[in-house]
């Protein structure tokens, strides 16, 4: 008796000291049908992914937590995962600070100004940016609509960067800016509105080591249906895709997507299917 009460004692101390950590994630697959890449691909409506998280309520307002995310090419059977994403904060009515590996304001602005919202599946040639490694961000409160995110690093490769964001209502735009100590900043600019039968998205890439670039995007809600069309240009390429996406539940999306790119003189048409399911 004494043994089964120590055991279900430990397992309660267990629990309760895990209860603010969740488990969520994504699996999901892709096949192309046709292309240079037939066959299985890593998820693209966003990507196969495991994650870690916690938040912790400090009192008067203030919240400890973190993040911890992992991807795979489950399809592939192949690779160790690798981590991305990932870091610990801290946030209140001062705003939020992340220290860990986190996605670049330049990212975030650009992927919100696309139809796709940077998903691996959207072939908008102006979005930008990626996760910055090892570096601190800081998010303002929305004030008037407006947040200010400010991020950067000390590392021999120095990495800062910046977002102004508005969004009121139907309407949202965006500056954005990255710069590295190799490289002159990267700017992006963009904006959209949606008007409920449709929501148009329009988005600018200014990298100085190669050509700018300009994206336009609109998606259709029909029920449990969405239809997303967009077009982007860069120097000689330009690219187009049509997406659609159909809700099996609040969890589980299938979709096709055929995408047109052309670079030069070469040309490629892709179709593609995929289910994605959030856990």
């Amino acid at each position: 008796m004494k043994k089964t009460l120590v055991a279900v004692a430990a397992l309660a101390a267990f629990s309760g000291a895990f209860a603010q950590v969740s488990i969520t994630g994504v699996m999901e697959s892709t096949y192309n049908l046709n292309g240079t890449a037939k066959g299985m691909t890593t998820g693209m409506n966003g990507g196969s992914e495991f994650r870690l998280g916690g938040v912790e309520d400090l009192g008067n307002g203030l919240k400890a937590d973190f993040n911890y995310a992992f991807v795979q090419n489950h399809n592939a059977g192949t690779g160790a995962p690798s981590n991305y994403n990932s870091y610990v904060g801290l946030s209140g009515d001062f705003g939020s600070i992340k220290i860990g590996s986190t996605w670049s304001p330049l990212a975030l602005a650009t992927w919100g100004n696309s139809a796709m919202g940077g998903a691996a599946i959207d072939t908008n040639l102006a979005n930008g940016g990626g996760a910055t490694a090892e570096s601190i961000t800081y998010n303002t409160p929305s004030i008037a609509g407006v947040t200010l995110a400010l991020q950067g690093n000390n590392k021999a490769s120095q990495s800062t960067g910046y977002s102004v964001s508005y969004a009121v209502g139907a309407f949202s735009a965006s500056y954005a800016s990255n710069t590295t100590s190799t490289a002159k900043a990267i700017t992006g600019l963009g904006a959209s509105y949606d008007f409920g039968m449709a929501k148009l998205f329009l988005s600018s890439l200014q990298d100085p080591a190669t050509n700018d670039a300009t994206g336009y995007g609109v998606s259709v809600p029909l029920g449990a249906a969405t239809l997303i069309a967009s077009a982007s240009s860069k120097g000689t390429a330009d690219n187009y895709e049509l997406v659609g996406k159909y809700n099996l539940s609040k969890r589980t999306v299938a979709y096709v997507q055929n995408a047109n790119k052309k670079a030069g003189a070469t040309k490629t048409n892709v179709n593609s299917i995929g289910i994605s399911h959030a856990f």
